[in-house]
């Protein structure tokens, strides 16, 4: 369809529309769908079958770089409708969930190819958008009303208030439409705003007496994989994509790999949603009566408080009762008394989790999920002490992180492996990139030289671990590699080439994190930042956590820290990292560099810059893989990262 009106003043849209004297497909739908960039529909029935009557319209959206929402209120019996209740409880209600799949076979079975296949690639690419609407306050009545919002790209809007449904039946019906066009008149503008802003509030949960739902992930997968290889409209962008169940549909091949095996470990990459994930295999053990409640356990006072607000977010109070024990809260005692008809969740540290699990005389755990969150901290030699033997009394228990096993350290391995579970899943750095998940990077790396003092110091480590070898035949050999990297993170020699390097490169501490082993060390960088910016502040963990806000908001463009934000801080406006710290193992780097590999909605070009220091004899050294040099092996791999190209 060829688009003759350009905008939506260029369309004779008069003032009410009639089906007795009026086309609505050809005269109204198609045309100003035609011209449209953002399409909001509520609307109180639905069947797939209207999409084949506006397909053109739709292309034409899609064409634009468009979006769509409906709210819609598909056919269910009422017994489906009290189902729902009020929340996210449709995911987690078998019944009401099989129902809702029935709208892929709607839409695979009702509709022509060429519709079917529009509507499959804008689920895909994320131009489509469903949401099932309830009334909250009164289950037995329905979401009736009928009225839609279309904005083109100039800015121009109308809004439309009537009687017809979104079903092939209304098209032979008698109907009606009210138009208001916001720049006919002020309080035709003001018009159009109200019935905006109700949908937004709908749409967003805010508004009361009606509550919408999300399509469940999986269904809209399934609605995606109708498409053929042709997406008929052109490609929209890569943050529009991003936005689609397609994009993360590897969060439900690892939710079906984990129920296949009831328990065991994925290994995500930061910033692919294990967070998401792991809620979705709470939904789907709940839905199936698997479980009752969720027990979250995980290390540090700035990822349990994430893990607390998250919650807070996704389930309301009528649904989930949630506990902490952690940072001076002490409400175990009150999570394992007996429940309240609601899900409960306890939000644990792991060094108090074998307390909780000493303490469940009601048995309260044995109906229970545990999510072991950054699991491979729960491997310490203090808690396997603890936790060894223990853990088999949750059903269930799910471990996440983005590099949970370390090629150093065979006892930790063995204890996630055994009392956690199996690693079921992977989606690592490189698939994350292919998918357009995270951005591609830069990798430039500063070759250094250890001096005299440094080689020294590598020397005495090895006398000192030999000492210890001595005294405990059972010590690891990872014990080493920490003495010999401590050496390599503090080495002043890297402080003259970065000097060197901020002379042509100073760009790169913008919206840049700057990792360094100690404080003392930290010092001795910022005196060479300071004279390219005094834009920068420093965290250690007994900074001001002011200075970690900043930072995150972007009022300050440079952030030095240590470990202190390692893990489980998401800002995605990070661009550059400086690695003056690096360990043998990839953990600790992974989780650094992961801060600048998450996509940015606000920068979709967003490249991001790895810069690390290397020792350049490294790289000349041929040792086998169980000798070679700790930078030789980050450098290679690294360097073959930053090749990683998206594909999607």
């Amino acid at each position: 369809m060829s688009n003759e009106y350009q905008r939506l003043q260029n369309i004779d849209l008069p003032h009410i529309i009639e089906t007795s004297e009026v086309d609505f497909a050809n005269e109204f739908y198609n045309p100003v769908l035609s011209v449209a960039t953002e399409y909001k529909r509520g609307v109180g029935y639905f069947t797939s079958n209207w999409f084949k009557y506006a397909a053109e319209g739709l292309r034409g959206l899609a064409e634009n770089g468009g979006s769509a929402k409906w709210l819609i209120s598909p056919h269910l019996e009422e017994e489906d409708w009290e189902a729902l209740n009020k929340g996210e409880k449709a995911k987690r209600d078998q019944e009401l969930y099989d129902r809702l799949a029935h709208l892929v076979t709607d839409i695979e079975q009702g509709l022509e190819k060429d519709t079917k296949n529009t509507i499959a690639w804008m689920i895909a690419d994320g131009l489509l958008e469903l949401r099932i609407a309830l009334p909250s306050e009164n289950p037995q009545g329905d979401f009736h009303d009928k009225w839609g919002i279309i904005v083109d790209k100039h800015g121009d809007r109308i809004a439309f208030h009537g009687s017809q449904n979104d079903s092939s039946q209304a098209f032979a019906n008698y109907e009606s439409y009210t138009i208001f066009k916001d720049w006919t008149a002020e309080v035709d503008d003001e018009r159009v705003t109200l019935h905006e802003n109700r949908f937004d509030k709908i749409w967003e949960n805010k508004k009361s007496g009606v509550y919408s739902l999300s399509l469940p992930d999986s269904i809209a997968l399934e609605i995606a994989d109708l498409r053929d290889r042709n997406r008929p409209y052109q490609e929209p962008s890569e943050s529009t994509k991003l936005q689609s169940a397609y994009r993360w549909r590897h969060q439900e091949v690892a939710v079906d790999r984990f129920m296949e095996e009831g328990r065991g470990i994925l290994d995500m990459a930061t910033g692919t949603g294990k967070t998401r994930t792991s809620l979705k295999i709470l939904d789907r053990l709940l839905r199936e009566d698997n479980v009752s409640n969720v027990v979250i356990a995980t290390y540090g006072n700035d990822l349990l408080d994430q893990w607390y607000e998250t919650l807070l977010s996704r389930f309301s109070p009528s649904e989930m009762r949630i506990y902490k024990q952690y940072g001076g809260e002490k409400q175990m005692g009150s999570f394992l008394t007996p429940n309240q008809n609601k899900v409960e969740a306890l939000i644990i540290s792991y060094d108090e989790l074998s307390d909780c699990i000493a303490s469940d005389r009601k048995g309260k755990l044995g109906s229970t999920l545990l999510i072991a969150d950054e699991v491979h901290n729960m491997g310490s030699e203090t808690r396997r002490e603890a936790l060894e033997g223990e853990l088999d009394v949750f059903p269930h228990r799910l471990g996440l992180s983005a590099t949970p096993l370390d090629p150093y350290d065979e006892a930790r391995n063995e204890f996630l492996l055994e009392e956690v579970g199996p690693v079921v899943y992977e989606f690592g750095l490189d698939d994350a990139i292919q998918r357009g998940i995270l951005c591609e990077l830069e990798y430039d790396p500063l070759l250094y030289e250890l001096s005299e003092e440094d080689k020294q110091k590598q020397k005495d480590a090895f006398g000192r671990y030999k000492a210890l070898k001595e005294e405990n035949p059972a010590t690891p050999k990872s014990r080493l590699y920490m003495m010999l990297a401590r050496v390599r993170k503090q080495s002043r020699e890297k402080l003259p080439v970065f000097r060197e390097y901020l002379q042509k490169n100073s760009e790169v501490l913008e919206n840049c994190l700057i990792f360094v082993e100690t404080m003392e060390y930290g010092k001795e960088v910022q005196e060479i930042i300071h004279n390219y910016t005094r834009d920068y502040r420093t965290y250690y963990g007994v900074d001001d956590e002011q200075n970690l806000e900043d930072f995150s908001n972007g009022r300050i463009s440079t952030l030095v820290s240590s470990r202190a934000i390692s893990e489980g801080i998401d800002i995605k406006s990070v661009e550059n990292i400086i690695l003056f710290t690096s360990d043998r193992s990839r953990r600790t780097t992974i989780q650094r560099i992961g801060r600048a590999l998450r996509t940015d909605p606000d920068n979709p070009n967003k490249t991001a810059t790895i810069v690390d220091f290397v020792v350049g004899s490294d790289l000349e050294d041929d040792s086998d893989s169980d000798h070679e040099p700790p930078d030789k092996g980050r450098y290679e791999w690294l360097t073959d990262l930053s090749e990683v190209k998206t594909r999607e």
